[in-house]
């Protein structure tokens, strides 16, 4: 099944035109959809530690992921993907509710496991899973990111989650 996920279903559902989209593959080995992404054209895979494939500028294709801290920095993670994962397990790794929310790309069914849709008409910004969320140090940022784009509230909570988060391990690059 082929899902929309992240910023891309966010973005529709706000009324922007989004820029790229990212679909992730439930019940298919990553061989098998490497070579059925062929049939479209070239395929680049990229990442470090998992394999997305990207369809040209705009399309990247992977299956589901699960996360594990194993180093200091944003970058500290083994990344395992399982095809069978389930929807729920897959979004509870994204950052924010408006981020975990998915969209068949086939049928156009929205599956909102965390009340994303609500936290954008309401207008708060609030984390997924804080134990996921205070693994990476970078979510701190796109937080703050997020905030000021979609003129967002942070939820309490979610604000005192990340002033319990350490930055430094961040690069000044990105800081500024």
């Amino acid at each position: 099944r082929a899902m929309l996920v992240g910023g891309c279903v966010r973005d529709g559902l706000m009324g922007s035109s989004p820029k790229d989209f990212d679909l992730e593959m439930y019940g298919i080995e990553p061989q098998k959809l490497k070579e059925i992404l062929e049939g479209f054209g070239r395929v680049d895979a990229v990442g470090e530690s998992f394999t997305v494939y990207k369809l040209g500028n705009e399309i990247d294709v992977s299956i589901p992921r699960r996360e594990r801290k194993v180093a200091r920095g944003h970058k500290g993670f083994v990344v395992e993907g399982d095809p069978e994962m389930s929807f729920e397990e897959a979004a509870k790794r994204r950052d924010f509710t408006i981020n975990a929310i998915m969209q068949d790309a086939l049928t156009g069914e929205i599956i909102d496991c965390f009340g994303g849709q609500e936290d954008i008409q309401k207008g708060i910004l609030r984390v997924v899973d804080e134990k996921t969320f205070i693994e990476d140090s970078l979510r701190v940022l796109r937080a703050a990111q997020f905030a000021a784009r979609f003129e967002f509230e942070v939820e309490d909570e979610t604000v005192e989650i990340c002033r319990t988060i350490d930055v430094t391990d961040l690069p000044s690059e990105r800081i500024w």
